[in-house]
């Protein structure tokens, strides 16, 4: 009785650890959560938490050395977790108790590839063409989805639709924190979309960067959203009612495009943000509705 107390406590701050970090109150994705069952609801937390680890070491570790070697402690610790169903650390200990092994296997491709972006974000020099940062935005926003399809067992006829809205969904958040991700020299906009503009990274950081970049970036938020849409519409061929989960992060998605229109996309000198009851809201009545048609 006493073993399985203390299991049960483990467990319980384990779940506790990654809900501290996936899913901190007022955060859209805690409230697309809400409709989740218990075993998905750990087991997402726990992939949304190691998510947010690695960009966090990617993010705020200034010695690269530093980062490289908490990467590298990482893949480590996801093979051994993977190859003997064990784990010491509260993310992987919370994953493992959410999801049988056989399920655990389909993660394996999905986790490298998140690996894989932490690791050419922290080697980043800048991106060349736009194909090179379509690949990057496939392995980050497309993996973290590609996880959520196998955890929820989504028809493969959907998860190409939905790994596109992930790296879509990232390519989003870049946009919305250029203002901030400039400043540690992490510029998503490739080299040849700011030569279109006849404008550099270098420009990014002149006093006068908010108005030089005003028409880029306008047209840059007017693509994302053309894409996105284009993308939900091949989604709602396939269904109108994919797991409420995604439902809930797509309506997010669109009313922080609409955030952005509304506000000019002016991200270099400040920072729109929903407020979180509206995202709640938001969430909420996704969940209880099918995926609403493209606006024209």
């Amino acid at each position: 009785m006493v073993a399985m107390n203390k299991e049960t406590l483990e467990h319980a701050q384990n779940h506790a650890e990654c809900a501290r970090l996936a899913r901190p109150i007022g955060s859209g994705f805690r409230y697309a959560c809400l409709t989740l069952a218990e075993p998905h609801l750990h087991a997402i937390t726990a992939l949304k938490a190691l998510d947010v680890t690695l960009d966090d070491i990617t993010h705020t570790i200034s010695e690269p050395h530093v980062a490289r070697a908490k990467l590298d402690w990482w893949r480590g610790a996801l093979q051994e977790a993977f190859a003997q169903n064990t784990a010491a650390h509260p993310i992987l200990a919370a994953l493992l108790s959410s999801v049988d092994a056989q399920a655990l296997q389909k993660f394996a491709p999905h986790i490298e590839a998140r690996l894989g972006s932490a690791l050419l974000e922290l080697d980043y020099q800048g991106f060349e063409t736009k194909a090179d940062l379509s690949a990057y935005l496939a392995a980050r926003g497309g993996a973290q989805f590609a996880l959520y399809c196998a955890l929820l067992s989504v028809d493969s006829a959907l998860e190409p639709p939905l790994r596109t809205l992930g790296a879509l969904q990232y390519r989003l958040h870049c946009l919305q924190f250029l203002g901030r991700d400039r400043a540690h020299g992490f510029i998503y906009l490739p080299a040849e979309r700011m030569a279109e503009h006849q404008l550099s990274e270098a420009d990014l950081h002149r006093p006068n960067a908010a108005q030089l970049f005003a028409p880029l970036l306008q047209q840059e938020l007017a693509d994302l959203s053309q894409d996105y849409e284009k993308t939900v519409t091949a989604l709602r061929k396939q269904t109108r009612y994919p797991p409420k989960f995604f439902r809930a992060l797509i309506a997010l998605d669109r009313a922080r495009i609409r955030l952005l229109q509304r506000h000019k996309v002016e991200v270099l000198s400040q920072r729109p943000e929903p407020a979180p009851i509206a995202e709640l809201i938001t969430a909420w009545w996704a969940a209880k509705r099918p995926i609403a048609a493209t606006r024209s």
